[in-house]
Parts: structure tokens; C-alpha cells; sequence
């Protein structure tokens, strides 16, 4: 690391990517898992039909949407503990973990209403009523699980912000085979359980979430414990003026993720307009492409606590340099996803489909159609996610949502809706439409990131 009079700190750049690594590598194995489970959940209620594949993919996508109101918001106790641990102030990082899970108590609430009536919101959005009916059921199961994962959510952020992320991952491989096991016996009736069908693929997840709450909540009491933390404030009293500053921070990242995620729920629900087959095909790409931005989850959450310890010790080139390694390692990581999305979609679409099913070949040419833009599009916005996050660790998390509502929606969606139906180009018009937009917002997020963080003659931001 480098120092001396007048000149910030600033670790080598070898010590950052350590960091770097040691933060993002066990999140994004961890990420990686938490997707499996999902195409596990996929491959299994596959099996029942197309239907039930398209119901359970649509439903997930909502529920994620759904509880990014609440997990976008307590993101920001990773960054305001890493801020804290910069400037060697304990009784900070105890109140935003308390304050942390006090939000995600409030906001669990919403969420687990909104999730309850996804079926009907569903059936009023024009949806297949074979898809509503099969989704509803989902929804209902997975319900319960809705607190769990938001207080775990806030765990999580804490051991990320120390930079003690290894539990995670051990976590997740733990709840992967667990949740296989779940929902093959609940979904499909063995070991003398009546068969739920696609029910039993939400009522597994619901059971693992708590378990590994349970879990995280135990290793950080016994091995990471917060010096004078109150668990009772997680549900009232603390720091009230904290617990409004994380919702005034947080609120922002929880809109900027919800267009995000509402992008990728609206795509779906357009392209469900173009019948059930075509849809079960979007969900099939959309799994692909949620695997290679769980690696942008993990470098993004890296580049958060970096950035934000980087600026707790009064350091912006700390930050920068912090930020320019994280975007170089993305790209790296998520070209190579693309190439191989780009290369391979027959094999990759061909995991998901029964051969028994009447429909797997029309599902398997479009999901094949989608393939070229859908490989140059998590790339983008994967770049996108890691620019966000490093623009959160400034504690700005008005321009992420700003630059979202420009680049998802405004152009992303529009252009994509007007090739999609007004020149007749389908679900590939879609997916160049999305492009386009998440281009233009990734190279301004990361523009403006950098200009935030230029270096002057005496060492400070300009």
C-alpha cells in the first residue's frame, strides 16, 4: 500500500484485486448456487410440461422483482459498515445492521401481500390462464419465505462489508442440494408426500430460506459478532435518524433494481403476448443470462465495500482504482459467458426441455433466435450492474435509478417494443431493443463514475 505526506492511501494494485477477490469470488459461487437452484426449480417443474415451465419462470421473475423492493434498500448497510470500518467506528456498524433488519422487517410486509396476488395480477396483464393458474400456486408457496431472505439479506451484506463473504457460499451449496431434494419430493410425491406439482418447487424454497437464515444468523453470533448490537431493534427503537438514512440511500437502489428486474418481467410479459411456447423460450435465455450477471452481482457488491472503504479513508484514487480493476475483470468474465451463450444455445436451450414434450421443438428455435443479442446484452448490462455499485459506494444512488429509467426503459423497452411488434421482428426485436439501451446507460454510468472520482494535483476529488 502506498502513503506518505500529502498523498492518499492506496493499496497496490495487486492488494486490490486480492480484495477484490476474496470479497467477490465466495458471492458470486454463492450467486452462482442461488441460480442453480432456480434451474434446478426450472429442470424439475419442466418435466411437468411447457406450462408449468413458462408459470414458474414468470412467477420467479415477479417474486424477484417483488423483493427487490426490500433487498435493494438494505444493500446499503454493505456500503454505510464498509464506510464505518474505514473510519474504525464500531458503534456505526452495529446500529446499521440493527437499522438494516428493522428495514427489511417494514419492508417484508408489502411484499409478502404483492406476492400473494401475483396469480391475479398475472390474469389482469392477458397472461395464458393454464400459466395464471400454475403461477398462483407457485406464488402462494414461495409467500412465506419472503422475510427470511430479506433478513438474511442484511446478514449477508454485513460479513460482505467485513470481508468475510466464505460463510455465503458455504451457505448456498448447503441449501442447493437440500432445495434438489425438497422440491423433487414435494413437487412429484415421494417418500409418501402427496404430489404439489409446481406448488411444491415454491414450498422447498420457502423451507430452505429459513433454514439458511437460521443458519447466517448463527455463524455471525458465534464467529463474526457485532460489537453492541441490539437484535431487538430489528423490529423498533434504535437509531432513528439511521434508519431514515438508509431508507432515503436505499430507496433508490431498490427503484433502479425494480426497473431492472421490471424490465426483464415486462420483456416476459411481452413476449407471453407472443404465446406460451415463445415464452417458455424467454425464460430458458433468461436463465442463462441471470448466471453471468450473478457475476456481476458478486464484482458489484465487491466494488461497493471497496469503493466505500475507499472513501472512508478519505481516498478517491483508492476508489478509482478500485472501480477500473472491477470493470476490467466483468468484461473478461461476462465476454466469455457471451461467447458461449453466442456459440452454444442448442445445447444449453436443450437442458431444459423434455423430449417427450410436443412443444420442445418450437421452444428450443426460439430460444435459439435470441441467442446472438441475448449474448451481447448481459454482457452490457452486467457492466452496468458493476458501474451502479461502484457509484453506490460514493453513497450516490439517485443516478444508477436515473440512468435505469433512461437506459431499461425509455430506450431499451421502447426501441424493443417498437421492433418487436411495430416492425413485426418478434422476441429477437426485443432483445436488440434491450441492448441498444443498456448500452448507451452502461457508457455513461461509467463515465460519470470516473469523473466523480478524478484526482487532482493535491490528491483530492475534482
Amino acid at each position: 500500500m502506498t502513503a506518505g505526506p500529502g498523498r492518499p492511501w492506496v493499496p497496490t494494485p495487486d492488494s486490490e484485486r486480492r480484495s477484490l477477490l476474496t470479497i467477490s469470488g465466495p458471492l458470486i459461487a454463492a450467486y452462482l448456487v442461488e441460480m442453480a437452484m432456480l434451474i434446478i426449480d426450472m429442470i424439475i417443474v419442466g418435466r411437468l410440461g411447457s406450462t408449468e415451465l413458462a408459470a414458474v419462470g414468470l412467477a420467479g421473475d415477479w417474486f424477484y422483482v417483488l423483493l427487490l423492493i426490500g433487498m435493494g434498500t438494505v444493500s446499503m448497510v454493505a456500503v454505510l459498515v464498509a464506510h464505518a470500518r474505514g473510519t474504525g467506528d464500531d458503534t456505526a456498524t452495529a446500529a446499521t445492521v440493527e437499522q438494516g433488519l428493522r428495514v427489511a422487517t417494514l419492508f417484508s410486509l408489502p411484499v409478502m401481500a404483492l406476492t400473494w396476488y401475483l396469480g391475479p395480477m398475472l390474469a389482469l396483464a392477458g397472461q395464458d390462464p393454464g400459466v395464471v393458474a400454475a403461477a398462483d400456486d407457485y406464488a402462494r408457496a414461495l409467500t412465506p419465505a419472503v422475510p427470511a431472505i430479506l433478513w438474511f439479506t442484511v446478514l449477508r451484506n454485513y460479513v460482505t462489508a467485513i470481508e468475510r463473504p466464505m460463510v455465503i457460499f458455504g451457505l448456498s451449496i448447503a441449501a442447493l442440494v437440500l432445495n434438489a431434494c425438497l422440491n423433487y419430493v414435494l413437487v412429484f410425491g415421494r417418500l409418501g408426500l402427496p404430489a404439489l406439482g409446481v406448488a411444491g418447487a415454491g414450498a422447498g424454497t420457502a423451507i430452505v430460506s429459513w433454514l439458511m437464515l437460521a443458519a447466517l444468523w448463527a455463524h455471525v453470533r458465534r464467529h463474526e459478532p457485532i460489537p453492541g448490537v441490539r437484535w431487538r431493534h430489528a423490529f423498533a427503537g434504535g437509531d432513528g435518524v439511521l434508519f431514515r438514512r438508509l431508507v432515503v440511500l436505499g430507496l433508490p437502489v431498490a427503484g433502479a433494481q425494480l426497473l431492472s428486474g421490471g424490465m426483464f418481467t415486462v420483456a416476459a410479459v411481452l413476449v407471453g403476448l407472443l404465446g406460451a411456447t415463445t415464452l417458455a423460450a424467454q425464460q430458458i435465455v433468461y436463465t442463462v443470462v441471470y448466471l453471468s450477471l450473478s457475476v456481476a452481482a458478486g464484482l458489484g457488491d465487491a466494488v461497493r465495500v471497496r469503493v466505500a472503504f475507499g472513501m472512508g479513508r478519505d481516498s478517491p484514487p483508492a476508489a478509482r482504482q478500485a472501480a477500473a480493476i472491477t470493470f476490467r475483470m466483468a468484461l473478461a468474465v461476462l465476454g466469455a459467458a457471451g461467447v458461449v451463450l453466442w456459440l452454444l444455445p442448442e445445447a444449453i436451450a436443450g437442458l431444459f426441455l423434455s423430449p417427450g414434450d410436443p412443444d420442445a421443438a418450437t421452444v428450443l428455435e426460439a430460444a435459439v433466435a435470441v441467442a446472438a443479442a441475448a449474448a451481447l446484452f448481459q454482457m452490457l448490462i452486467g457492466l452496468q450492474i458493476v458501474a451502479a455499485n461502484a457509484m453506490r459506494g460514493l453513497h450516490d444512488t439517485r443516478t444508477p435509478m436515473l440512468f435505469a429509467i433512461l437506459g431499461y426503459w425509455m430506450l431499451g423497452l421502447g426501441a424493443g417494443a417498437t421492433l418487436a411488434f411495430g416492425l413485426d421482428l418478434g422476441a429477437p426485436g426485443l432483445w436488440w431493443g434491450m441492448t441498444g439501451g443498456v448500452t448507451v446507460s452502461a457508457a455513461l454510468m461509467v463515465a460519470l463514475f470516473f469523473r466523480r472520482v478524478s484526482v487532482g494535483p493535491a490528491g483530492q476529488a475534482a
